[in-house]
């Protein structure tokens, strides 16, 4: 699992340390031109995953039932309403804003902060947009896919795009800037939910002959259907959340 609250100026560096050092060569092959990197980046990624979040994520669900682990979830989850709100107000789409921030406003209320989903009981389903999609809805191209330490499969579109999702963060905003205890807790707790959430998911990808060929076909192809608001058409090895396949 990775990490994806990250700034633009944070992201950007460390691909620019890694170009200008030389780590990033271009290869043969035009679907994944830094392959080599990339698999090193991605042994990286999966051997701190065994070593540290994994085992943390099986001790956190082994302490808690489902309930709290679906409420921390929601509580996330109703923290992205803004991201996505705005998302759509940049891509054109105003319904879906608008049924957003009635998402936003009735799980806040009447959910508790979020920790419950009435929403979506009344109808109003959950969607998901960020600055990266808005991107590409705008025309930007991703470019090369890359696989960075720590932060996972992305490319340089989505690279900036972090940038714009954590500055729509709730969590950033000036009224928050003195409470950096709490922000970093609900972080390193939401991470921790999402990564017990995905435990079955990761580990059948790891059963794949080349998991790193299934998460970097699985992550071009759910970006561009997330740009093209086109359902995703799961077979027994992409039916996995993208979120599930961040190491």
């Amino acid at each position: 699992m990775t990490i994806r609250s990250v700034s633009l100026t944070g992201a950007a560096s460390v691909l620019a340390a890694l170009s200008l050092s030389g780590c990033l060569t271009a290869g043969p092959n035009p679907e994944d031109p830094y392959e080599d990197f990339n698999r090193q980046m991605f042994a990286f990624n999966d051997g701190l995953d065994r070593a540290v979040l994994e085992p943390v994520a099986k001790g956190y669900r082994a302490v808690t039932n489902e309930p709290i682990r679906e409420g921390v979830g929601n509580f996330g989850d109703n923290l992205n309403e803004p991201l996505t709100f705005v998302n759509h107000v940049l891509q054109g789409q105003i319904p879906d804003a608008g049924a957003t921030f009635g998402r936003f406003v009735i799980n806040t209320t009447v959910g508790i902060g979020g920790i419950f989903d009435p929403a979506s009981a009344m109808g109003m389903q959950r969607t998901k947009e960020d600055f990266g999609q808005t991107l590409g809805k705008w025309g930007v191209q991703g470019g090369p896919y890359i696989v960075l330490p720590f932060l996972g499969p992305t490319n340089p579109r989505d690279i900036f795009g972090m940038g714009g999702d954590v500055a729509l963060n709730p969590l950033n905003y000036p009224e928050f800037e003195s409470d950096d205890e709490i922000r970093m807790g609900i972080g390193v707790l939401g991470g921790i939910n999402g990564r017990a959430g995905a435990i079955e998911a990761i580990n059948e990808v790891r059963n794949q002959i080349d998991p790193y060929t299934t998460v970097r076909r699985f992550y071009d192809r759910t970006r561009a259907q997330d740009i093209a608001n086109a359902p995703i058409q799961p077979n027994e090895t992409e039916k996995l959340p993208e979120s599930e396949l961040d190491f």
